[in-house]
């Protein structure tokens, strides 16, 4: 037994330098992150302008069992509750103020009505459409804008698109000089329709089918992502079936669930941090998705998952799981999340030619063009938003 002794004692000696060594590792990290808090400001008395578009091409819209109708009735009516006072008007050439209710306007959303309400109803110009709505447009507004968004097609039609694309990129510019927070909602619906569709000069006459129409919902992104928490466009009667939408917000309230951490047999660390993106303006099917987030060190960490925090007394909209291999290697974590581009429902619900609608039902001429050309105003704003947070051994 004697010969076995001193292998004894090297093997107790060496375990006893692991433990003393694995006792000096710490195995906890402290996550510093100085809390983001953003001070929006939401103005208390927001004003609501309505704006329906008049033009000929609307007219067919305003048949009975008009989906529009509802949908304008049951979306401004929502959005009383969030506003101080609501403009209602018609517009074309120009804006045409109406003067009574609410349920009297959805009433007189005729074609009789909107001839006797006058304007140039022919050859109605979007141009001039957006940009007399931003002119009439300030930091305490909210405006809906409905159309059925068509560019009426000159000779040449890759000339005017590329015209139209870029006045709405100028108009929104402007407008983003003016009001440096002002986000922008686009949402695709369909409609009844039954009377005569026309785009440049061409018309065809079309009975019960069913054609879209658009929703534009422009204002301060922080006063949008208000109002779509008691009243979002999604929630319309009869539904929506597109939506995308543009913010300049750069910056969004963070903070971290906990700041101490415990280091598993895996050398792993959980994180969770509460984020407030609700003034992105984006769905959920965008911020929910992990792809929208990228890391500054994939290898190390990873978004496992991103869900919506549904507490109505949170200051957060959404909480972002992650897992950190090997945290005590490294200083920070960062990671972004990605304002999407003009999607890809824009391009399939595109016509270029203006011609054979019955083939293009679901289409609308120069419809990419005009949403293009938004998004072009905002492509400053378009990096990524980036979060960070350091890691320090205990």
């Amino acid at each position: 037994m004697k010969k076995y002794k001193p292998a004894i004692i090297v093997g107790v000696i060496i375990i006893a330098i692991i433990v003393f060594y694995a006792s000096r590792t710490p195995n906890k990290v402290t996550l510093q992150l100085e809390p983001c808090k953003v001070n929006a400001t939401i103005p208390d008395s927001v004003k609501l302008k309505v704006y329906v578009e008049n033009s000929g091409s609307m007219d067919a819209y305003m048949c009975p069992g008009s989906e529009l109708k509802d949908a304008v009735f049951d979306y401004v009516s929502n959005l009383k509750n969030d506003v101080k006072s609501v403009e209602l008007n018609y517009i074309n050439s120009k804006i045409i103020p109406y003067q009574d209710g609410l349920e009297a306007y959805i009433k007189d959303l005729t074609p009789r009505s909107f001839a006797a309400a006058g304007g140039n109803r022919s050859n109605t110009d979007l141009r001039s459409i957006f940009h007399s709505i931003l002119t009439n447009h300030d930091a305490n507004t909210v405006s809906v804008l409905v159309s059925d968004c068509i560019l009426d097609v000159s000779n040449n039609a890759s000339d005017y698109f590329g015209n139209c694309q870029v006045s709405l990129k100028n108009t929104f510019n402007d407008a983003l000089d003016r009001i440096p927070t002002l986000g922008v909602e686009i949402a695709k619906l369909q409609s009844s329709f039954s009377g005569y569709w026309y785009c440049g000069q061409n018309s065809q006459k079309l009975s019960d089918v069913k054609r879209p129409y658009y929703i534009w919902i422009i204002g301060d992104a922080n006063v949008l992502a208000k109002i779509n928490k008691s009243a979002p466009i999604s929630d319309v009667i009869h539904g929506i079936e597109e939506y995308c939408a543009f913010s300049p917000v750069s910056q969004f309230a963070s903070n971290l669930e906990k700041t101490r951490c415990v280091v598993n047999h895996n050398n792993l660390i959980k994180v969770n941090m509460f984020v407030d993106l609700d003034a992105s303006l984006q769905t959920d099917a965008v911020l929910t998705k992990k792809s929208s987030y990228s890391v500054k060190n994939p290898r190390q960490v990873k978004i496992t998952d991103v869900a919506k925090i549904y507490a109505q007394n949170s200051n957060y909209s959404h909480v972002i799981m992650m897992e950190i291999h090997k945290p005590r290697e490294l200083n920070s974590v960062e990671f972004h999340f990605n304002y999407p581009s003009v999607p890809a429902w824009v391009e399939t619900s595109n016509d270029n030619s203006g011609l054979d609608v019955e083939n293009n039902i679901d289409k609308t001429t120069g419809l990419k063009y005009l949403v293009t050309g938004v998004a072009e105003a905002y492509k400053d704003y378009a990096i990524s938003r980036d979060f960070s947070f350091n890691i320090k051994n205990e």
